[in-house]
């Protein structure tokens, strides 16, 4: 079986994915912009998230926005709710997902959110891709989208780059 593991990740000019307070109101004046999205989710088969990115998402009400794709919530806490049945824990370490996701899967893997466990990803070389929208903003603080790695330089190689709608530029670099 074969997967393949994407960062798919919105963030300002200068850096940050959110602000401090987790806020990713930023990115509202730029919702109408079509960067793709509906394509890129609807070639995503298995969704990957923190335990914190997944109560931002449930915190915004509403349906699951991913009822079609088995999705995968990485915490420690084995009491989590969750409240869609295509979601599971998982607490047996990100190496592990990866094994078990190679094993029991084929397909596309989105890993959401926030910059913890996309950045445990980028560290260990367990990305393929990742495609990078930088919004026409600064934030002057907030969470950032590369917080300070433990290993060593990670070269990137861009295979595209481009501007949409004037406005937010995407970079998709391959690893």
């Amino acid at each position: 079986m074969s997967i393949e593991i994407k960062g798919y990740i919105a963030t300002s000019a200068d850096g940050y994915i959110a602000t401090k307070d987790g806020s990713v109101e930023f990115l509202t004046p730029y919702q109408a912009i079509d960067c793709g999205y509906n394509d890129f989710i609807q070639e995503i088969d298995i969704v990957v998230m923190g335990r914190k990115t997944y109560e931002v998402i449930c915190s915004f009400g509403g349906e699951w926005p991913y009822p079609d794709q088995k999705g995968f919530i990485v915490t420690s806490d084995p009491s989590l709710d969750l409240i869609h049945s295509s979601l599971s824990l998982w607490n047996q370490g990100v190496h592990e997902l990866v094994d078990h996701l190679s094993q029991n899967f084929e397909g596309n893997v989105w890993i959401i959110g926030g910059t913890q466990l996309q950045n445990y990803f980028l560290e260990h070389n367990l990305l393929n891709s990742l495609e990078i929208f930088v919004m026409p903003v600064l934030l002057g603080e907030g969470i950032p989208l590369f917080p300070s790695f433990k290993s060593n330089v990670q070269p990137l190689k861009s295979i595209q780059a481009e501007m949409i709608e004037n406005t937010i530029i995407k970079t998709t670099y391959i690893f």
